[in-house]
This record gives C-alpha cells, sequence and structure tokens, in this order.
C-alpha cells in the first residue's frame, strides 16, 4: 500500500510585529491614516514585557502596544473633533495605563498619512 508523501505547502502568515509602521484601517481623520512608529524608549520598555527572543513579535507585546496606541488613537481623534487641530510634538495622549507623549510627527501629502512617533 502506496501512502501519500506530498504534503500540502503551508502558507506562513506574516507575524505583527512593533517595528514597523501601526495603523488600523478605520484609523482615519478627514481622509488622512494615521500611523504610529514606537520610540527606542518606548521599545527598550516593552521589550521588558517579553521573555522570546524575538520579542517584537511576542503576541503579548504587540496586543500590549496595539492596545496603547489604540487608546491615543482615540485621544487624537477626541482631540480633532473638540478643537478641529491635531495634537503637536510634546502632547501627551493617554489614559491611565498609557501615558504615551508625541514625540515626532511627520505628513506625508502625497500618501494622506500622518505618522506620530510616540515615547514614553
Amino acid at each position: 500500500m502506496k501512502t501519500n508523501t506530498h504534503r500540502k505547502p503551508t502558507l506562513r502568515v506574516r507575524e505583527k510585529s512593533i517595528m514597523e509602521a501601526i495603523s488600523k484601517p478605520d484609523w482615519k481623520i478627514k481622509g488622512w491614516t494615521i500611523h504610529f512608529l514606537v520610540a527606542e524608549k518606548q521599545l527598550h520598555r516593552l521589550k521588558k514585557l517579553s521573555t522570546l527572543d524575538n520579542w517584537y513579535e511576542d503576541p503579548i507585546v504587540v496586543d500590549t502596544c496595539h492596545d496603547r496606541l489604540h487608546t491615543c488613537y482615540n485621544s487624537i481623534q477626541q482631540y480633532y473633533d473638540t478643537f478641529g487641530l491635531l495634537p503637536v510634538v510634546g502632547d501627551r495622549l493617554y489614559d491611565e495605563d498609557s501615558g504615551l507623549i508625541i514625540q515626532d510627527r511627520s505628513i506625508d501629502g502625497d500618501l494622506k498619512i500622518i505618522s506620530f512617533t510616540m515615547s514614553i
């Protein structure tokens, strides 16, 4: 009896990483997409949450980071809805858990992307 030794190729889904720009499809303000980057100080802090070598792809670290950035996006949205402006470098976006500050902000007019670099 012959057995089938051929395996179907498995597709590897790309892991989420916090080392790249982080955005979600619904993070938009007036047609502009909001992206977040994590500053080096914050990356160092997040690294302590993981015991894995590839800590930047650890689901616990990624989920923690995404939760905090979601809170930051909500703060940006509420600020914009109230004042008609976006927060600037030095503004702190937080609730009791996130406490992140805007370290840098960059604007790409061609792609309509506003990137906020967040730090502790």
